[in-house]
């Protein structure tokens, strides 16, 4: 008696291309990730140290403040002095922290969308869900007939 023995094809050159493909791509993404990972950490890093001691944002803001127009800005209202150039290079330095921390973030959902794309199986994280939240993540379907008679 002998057994059928099935023997899997030789993949083909495109296909072992396809495969190489989506694995460097993958890198790529989970290395964007990480890159975006580590600006978002130091950004966040830089925006509490700030908080935490004023001081040496001060030196900072003054050399900013200068750079932009120094006392020439000034407004005095009564007896009060109102460095406006001051004013202007805080909120240059807080628009600064805000868009690169939106750029650093948006790096790492780039990178999550490259790896979503090209390594996920949908089907494979819907079943997962399923199990995981059970009822709650059934697909329901709601089928509305455009005639209400």
């Amino acid at each position: 008696m002998s057994i059928p023995v099935k023997y899997e094809e030789p993949a083909s050159g495109m296909e072992t291309f396809k495969k190489i493909t989506v694995m460097a791509a993958t890198c790529i993404g989970l290395l964007i990730i990480l890159i975006g990972l580590k600006y978002t950490v130091d950004i966040f890093n830089l925006i509490y140290d700030a908080l935490k001691e004023p001081e040496q944002l001060h030196e900072i803001l003054v050399r900013l403040g200068e750079n932009i127009g120094g006392d020439a800005l000034d407004v005095t209202v009564g007896k009060k002095t109102i460095p406006i150039s001051m004013i202007m290079a805080l909120m240059v330095f807080c628009g600064g922290a805000v868009v690169l921390a939106w750029l650093a973030m948006a790096l790492m959902q780039t990178g999550g969308k490259i790896v979503s794309w090209t390594a996920g199986d949908r089907e494979a994280v819907k079943k997962i869900l399923q199990y995981a939240f059970g009822d709650a993540m059934k697909v329901r379907k709601n089928f509305k007939s455009p005639n209400p008679d």
